[in-house]
């Protein structure tokens, strides 16, 4: 019974290592297809992957995710074909310039270009500029315009380059009207209000 058992054993681990060899292939050479301003070398420098490596699902998953986290790519596709490992892409547009609309004060204007991530020359990323959005909206908030409305629009160029525009209407400033303390107190509301910083 028990070389019965030790010899499933062994046939199982021969299947396992029959198999993962039969899904697995080794990358002679690495050809990028689709890219313009992104170097060849750069985008195999993203995907972490080198000649000589064994290719199976689980590495083109994680190569596909080390290049669309590198945020220049719309689009990735991986094949392996003759053990030459295919990456096509499609990159991202660039911005040319970022606009904000509907904002007078210069000095609010400077602190809000400081909350955006993407920058004039930088790859457009969508799920970024959503990001960007709602920094916008919670800085304007903290300036006290809580009643404020963003938009955002994406002029495109031609050459694969857009620009950028956040309409903003700022609304009226939020003032604090009162300020009370409530509960058990050890301290005068006048000492605690020239404590804190809300005035």
């Amino acid at each position: 019974m028990k070389k019965f058992l030790k010899l499933n054993i062994y046939i199982a681990f021969y299947f396992l290592f029959f198999l993962s060899n039969i899904y697995a292939e080794t990358i002679n050479s690495i050809k990028i297809k689709g890219n313009d301003r992104i170097p060849n070398d750069t985008i195999i420098m993203f995907s972490d992957v080198k000649i000589g490596q064994n290719i199976d699902e689980d590495n083109t998953n994680e190569i596909l995710k080390n290049i669309y986290n590198s945020n220049f790519f719309k689009s990735v596709n991986i094949s392996v074909k003759n053990n030459e490992l295919i990456i096509s892409v499609e990159e991202n547009p660039i911005i040319e310039n970022i606009t904000i609309n509907g904002v007078k004060a210069k000095k609010i204007k400077k602190i809000l270009k400081q909350q955006l991530q993407l920058k004039s020359r930088s790859s457009f990323n969508e799920l970024i500029i959503s990001q960007d959005l709602d920094r916008i909206t919670n800085q304007l908030k903290i300036l006290g315009y809580y009643f404020s409305k963003v938009e955002t629009k994406v002029e495109e160029l031609g050459n694969n380059k857009v620009n950028v525009i956040y309409d903003i209407e700022m609304g009226d400033k939020a003032k604090i009207k009162k300020i009370s303390f409530i509960g058990d107190k050890v301290f005068k509301d006048k000492k605690l209000k020239s404590i804190i910083i809300s005035e």
